[in-house]
């Protein structure tokens, strides 16, 4: 949404919060925009989609719906947004399909991209990558995909690179690097678009010996952290921020704690 007429400012002041991740200011800029303007409830619908607060964005999506019409692009768009969110793919697509490609040009390859990746098929997922940084390149940087090995590689260099305190802990870890996340696996309450998860119980509570627990695992989705990188150096970063968060859950801290480490 864009080219807002004066009266929705507030639009424009919202969606710069949300580029910036300010949720709270988003959100309070909202709750003072008027209550029979459907933007105001479409933007707070992505707001909680960007919190996985996934049932509040279905009510407020469904009064923007309501404001704003069923065939509204927009809305069909985020409609799109929450059923990825909320593992739906099917769903997902046929919101998308009714999309207008001229109209969403790089945004609907990188959308459909997603989904792809997160249904298996890897390949059409770097080829709609690439087809949306040729139509726009500025938004749009060149998509990364690197072989197991030089991923597995990289995430080893970082291994390396832990502080004192980490070490010991990583290597009473596991390691597994999967494409994408498996609902299976990461379950309903993650997000598709995860970066990495810790399973099982803090180092310090497991139990050691035969017969004990399987040791604590930290996944990492390689697609996806590929996907929010805009080239090789960062993805390293991107890459040693995710393993030393995970690691601060194998330690036994929350996301508050871990934030408070600076592993945010």
């Amino acid at each position: 949404m864009s080219d807002h007429e004066p009266e929705r400012r507030w639009a424009d002041a919202a969606e710069l919060a949300m580029d910036e991740g300010d949720w709270e200011r988003a959100l309070s800029l909202l709750e003072a925009a008027p209550a029979d303007d459907g933007v105001r409830w479409l933007l707070s619908a992505g707001v909680w989609i960007e919190l996985d607060r996934l049932e509040q964005a279905r009510e407020d999506l469904s009064t923007a719906e309501h404001l704003l019409g069923d065939g509204d692009p927009d809305v069909l768009h985020a409609k799109a947004r929450l059923a990825i969110a909320d593992w739906d793919f099917v769903r997902a697509t046929r919101w998308l399909e009714r999309l207008d490609p001229e109209d969403w040009g790089a945004q609907l390859l990188l959308d459909r991209s997603f989904l792809a990746d997160a249904t298996g098929d890897h390949d059409r997922a770097h080829s709609l990558l690439r087809e949306a940084h040729r139509l726009d390149p500025e938004a749009v940087p060149s998509p990364l995909r690197l072989s197991p090995d030089a991923f597995e590689t990289i995430v080893r260099e970082a291994a390396e690179d832990l502080p004192d305190e980490f070490r010991a802990v990583f290597d009473e870890v596991a390691v597994v690097i999967d494409p994408m996340p498996a609902r299976a696996i990461v379950g309903g309450e993650h997000p598709p678009d995860l970066l990495g998860l810790f399973v099982g119980p803090p180092v310090a509570e497991r139990e050691a010996g035969p017969g004990g627990e399987p040791p604590p695992t930290i996944f990492l989705f390689q697609r996806n952290l590929e996907r929010i990188a805009a080239d090789e150096e960062e993805l390293r970063s991107e890459i040693r921020t995710t393993l030393y968060h995970e690691l601060g859950h194998a330690l036994g801290f929350d996301e508050e704690g871990v934030d408070a480490m600076g592993l945010g």
